[in-house]
């Protein structure tokens, strides 16, 4: 038998094509199979962790914001920038956000739902979220792409040795060629989705929880619960709710400041209970 290493380039080449296939396959499933994975027992979630299942971490961070708000802790002017009215107690998150005004500075409102999303606070309620079953746990994930990223090595040296041998032989290795060029793009999409997520990935049970929610919304009334399911333009106050969005999207803060439609301070229900000041 006169071929490199007792095998055909055809068959070599099949052989490769299912290595270069699996890991990436096995890594795929093994993140869906998370995603059925049932939930332990949970009492039902409050405005947080629908907030999270539904929207992901800044979700988490509007139902805080709408909250004070709601409760008068915190004043938004037009131009989207907060000012702490009363100290925020009891609710670890309500006092992260307190602390994280300052850092906010001219950012504003934008600023602080990017800081309090990426907070510690926060991703205590992605970790319970996880540890209930509720969501995919993402060390988990992450460690089916790891585990795929580590085969991908061995593969990728298996698949140069064989080129740098049929080479020098004068062999056709143009399949082979692509082969490689497909495990080096295997390999640059595995360390992406190796990367830390910030989205909150909510698995069947969590998908249920949040059917629940929608479908029965006294379960979670008041500004809690309408920001949770619906962002922040479910702010009941509807001045109040435009305000809120234009100031915490980076696209509309340009122009919060300038619309003649919105009261140029506000706090709870349209600038009501002392809200406005100078």
């Amino acid at each position: 038998m006169n071929e490199p290493w007792g095998i055909s380039g055809p068959a070599f080449a099949w052989l490769y094509g299912c290595l270069v296939v699996l890991p990436f396959l096995f890594a795929g499933l093994w993140a869906q199979s998370l995603r059925r994975r049932a939930a332990d027992e949970w009492t039902p979630p409050g405005p947080y962790h629908l907030a999270a299942l539904d929207g992901g971490t800044e979700r988490v961070a509007d139902v805080v914001v709408a909250t004070m708000v709601a409760g008068e802790q915190l004043r938004l002017d037009s131009r989207g920038r907060v000012t702490v009215l009363r100290a925020a107690s009891g609710d670890p998150l309500t006092r992260a956000a307190t602390e994280l005004i300052p850092r906010a500075g001219a950012g504003g409102l934008y600023r602080l739902k990017k800081l309090l999303s990426r907070s510690a606070a926060v991703q205590e309620v992605r970790n319970e979220l996880q540890l209930s079953g509720l969501q995919v746990d993402e060390r988990r994930r992450r460690a089916g792409w790891l585990a795929a990223l580590i085969v991908y090595l061995p593969v990728l040296a298996l698949g140069l040795a064989r080129f740098a041998n049929a080479m020098p032989l004068g062999r056709q290795a143009g399949i082979l060629a692509g082969l490689l060029v497909a495990v080096v793009a295997a390999i640059a999409g595995t360390v992406l989705l190796l990367r830390p997520s910030r989205a909150v990935l909510p698995t069947a049970a969590g998908l249920r929880v949040l059917g629940a929610a929608r479908r029965n919304p006294a379960l979670l009334p008041g500004v809690a619960g309408a920001v949770a399911l619906g962002g922040l333009a479910a702010y009941p106050d509807p001045v109040m709710a435009d305000m809120l969005v234009r100031a915490g999207d980076a696209t509309a803060r340009g122009s919060s400041g300038s619309s003649s439609g919105v009261s140029g301070c506000a706090s709870g229900s349209s600038c009501g209970g002392g809200g406005c000041g100078g």
